[in-house]
């Protein structure tokens, strides 16, 4: 009489943890920010491996000053290997298997959990989704933004080819699940939107008033963002109205023209620009200052600058694009308007004061208490067991 052998891979769900590769600080931006507090969040749940990069951007490819973040210069996130050279296809490889662990001493993940934002991605994360694949470890997207922002026929391709080996995703707006559909078909999805950003440090309340309205546009300075139409905007404003508008972020091009359009509409004295990576310290006294947080966009799926808006008690003033309806409570938590429209955008500052934006933190408190870090690892646990049945 022979006795079955009971194969511990066979059942996904059975495995304790999860295993989690991307970005986390010390490198820059928005995607990195968001990996490294999903991986606190994760690993307050359960057993969670770990892998980011040791090398994410070829310099000749950032357009930046530097991808590392000068105020987390040195730092190594606890639970982290740092292993992954974008460049070298040998270290995918040792990632993959470092985190996959084997069956045998029973050191697999449930899932693997791999964020997804650019095509740039595409060579790395389709060998090592093809390599959890062929180990039998179910894939989690975890999708930032299904298409690039500047996209074309060929990045669809290859996001179509790298999204195709996930059994589950995960989308923080209805609008990338919408774009998720329209690319694979039906598929596994599961939305939570962006959690609020907590770990910023308090505002000293160091930069004075310099008008009646403060507005805010913070953030990497690309054409999609339409920092050109609030400029127009802003050109349409009776001389009476008492704004200043700061401009805080790195430009990925277009700087020189945005400078020259400024001059020639005599905007100078108005606007204030700091074309540069602010700290975290600085980026607190910004939120702090502004009445209301400006996000002109021509197209978005979501934004990482609405959550830290909210941190700070800022409302924000956005255009009906892509997941920003998700999160922006019109009249509540903020203010829509419809996109590529310089005179809707002009009528909606000229009705901003400091009276409105106060109006709006019961809606802020609101948001604050949907948007949480411990929702959104919820919903990442709950898309890993949804990949395992798949």
């Amino acid at each position: 009489m022979s006795e079955a052998l009971h194969d511990p891979g066979s059942n996904p769900r059975s495995l304790p943890g999860l295993a989690l590769i991307g970005p986390l600080l010390p490198f820059r931006g928005g995607i990195a920010q968001h990996t490294t507090r999903l991986h606190r969040a994760l690993r307050a749940c359960g057993p969670l491996r770990t892998v980011s990069f040791s090398r994410m951007y070829p310099a000749w490819l950032f357009p930046g000053a530097s991808d590392r973040d000068a105020d987390h210069a040195g730092h190594s996130e606890v639970g982290v290997d740092y292993v992954i050279d974008s460049l070298n296809p040998l270290s995918w490889l040792r990632a993959a298997r470092r985190v996959l662990g084997s069956v045998a001493d029973g050191s697999r993940p449930r899932a693997l959990i791999l964020p997804w934002w650019t095509v740039f991605w595409a060579p790395c994360f389709f060998c090592i989704a093809l390599y959890a694949r062929l180990r039998r470890v179910p894939v989690v997207f975890f999708c930032h933004n299904v298409i690039d922002h500047e996209g074309s026929a060929w990045k669809r391709w290859l996001t179509r080819a790298v999204l195709r080996l996930g059994q589950a995703f995960v989308t923080q707006t209805r609008a990338d699940a919408t774009h998720l559909r329209d690319l694979l078909g039906s598929v596994r999805i599961h939305t939570c939107p962006h959690p609020v950003y907590d770990q910023y440090p308090p505002a000293q309340g160091s930069l004075p008033r310099r008008a009646a309205l403060e507005l805010l546009f913070f953030g990497f300075v690309r054409p999609y963002k339409g920092l050109d139409l609030l400029i127009e905007a802003l050109a349409l404003l009776d001389a009476e109205v008492d704004y200043r508008l700061t401009v805080a972020g790195e430009f990925w091009g277009g700087d020189e023209q945005i400078r020259q359009r400024i001059d020639e509409l005599g905007l100078g004295p108005r606007i204030e620009l700091i074309a540069r990576y602010v700290s975290e310290q600085e980026s607190a006294e910004l939120f702090a200052r502004a009445d209301v947080v400006v996000l002109p966009y021509r197209n978005a799926t979501g934004s990482g600058i609405v959550p830290m808006a909210y941190h700070y008690g800022t409302p924000v003033l956005a255009t009906r694009v892509g997941g920003l309806p998700d999160v922006i409570e019109h009249g509540h938590s903020g203010w829509l308007v419809e996109p590529d429209d310089p005179r809707a955008l002009a009528r909606a500052i000229a009705a901003l004061s400091v009276e409105t934006a106060t109006a709006m933190q019961p809606g802020l408190e609101r948001m604050r208490a949907r948007m949480t870090w411990s929702a959104l690892a919820e919903t990442v646990q709950q898309a890993a067991s949804d990949a395992c049945d798949a």
